[in-house]
Formats: C-alpha cells, sequence, structure tokens
C-alpha cells in the first residue's frame, strides 16, 4: 500500500499539470531525477515559441533558436545541458536534475512554465 502513494501522487501532478487550451497541449514531468515539458500546438506559434526562447536562454548562450530543427542534447555555456525536441507545432524538454545545478533546474523550469503563457495568447 505504501508504494501505491508515491504511484498516485505522482499521477495527479501528471493530471493537474496537462494543459489543454484549443488545439494546444502541455505537459510537465518534475520527478525525482529529472524535468520534461512536452507540448503539441498549432504550427503558427512556432515563431512566438522560438522568440520566447531566444529570450529566456538563447541571449545567455549567444545562440538561436529560431528556425531550427532540434533532436538532441544541448550543452549551454553555464554548463546546463538538457534534451530538446523541436519542429513545427511541438516541443519538448528533459533536463537531468542529477547533471544539472539547481540553477540550471529552475532556469529550464521557468523557461518551460512560461511557454504555457505563449502558447494560450
Amino acid at each position: 500500500m505504501k508504494k501505491l502513494v508515491p504511484l498516485f501522487a505522482f499521477a495527479c501532478i501528471t493530471f493537474i499539470s496537462c494543459h489543454h487550451h484549443g488545439d494546444t497541449s502541455i505537459t510537465y514531468n518534475d520527478a525525482d531525477s529529472y524535468y520534461s515539458m512536452n507540448a503539441h500546438f498549432n504550427k503558427s506559434k512556432m515563431r512566438d515559441v522560438e522568440h520566447y526562447m531566444d529570450r529566456m536562454m538563447g541571449r545567455r548562450s549567444n545562440m538561436t533558436f529560431v528556425n531550427a530543427r532540434i533532436d538532441g542534447t544541448l550543452g549551454l555555456e553555464d554548463h546546463t545541458t538538457f534534451y530538446i525536441k523541436k519542429y513545427p507545432g511541438h516541443i519538448k524538454i528533459a533536463l537531468d536534475k542529477d547533471e544539472n545545478s539547481y540553477e540550471s533546474y529552475n532556469r529550464i523550469r521557468s523557461m518551460c512554465e512560461g511557454m504555457k503563457e505563449v502558447l494560450t495568447r
């Protein structure tokens, strides 16, 4: 029975963190060792997402997310590493908490959670 409590809590968090707005779906998972976000949205919002990501992460690392299809692990100048899969209408980000600092985790989480506002405007 005690083993079911964490599983139930995880299921509740996952369910609560799933947002649907029209044809937009955003899911966040914040587990002990990783953080992830998975979003599906109208392709017309991609440019807004890319510019938002540039403001949040790109300037600090002298890179741009605009017009880039990405499927791989990125390493930023501040030593943040995360997996990203990005193509028009979809973005997935996963961060291993054990391989990143608490500040890196907070920066990625903040960017991901702010994406909800960008996609639902």
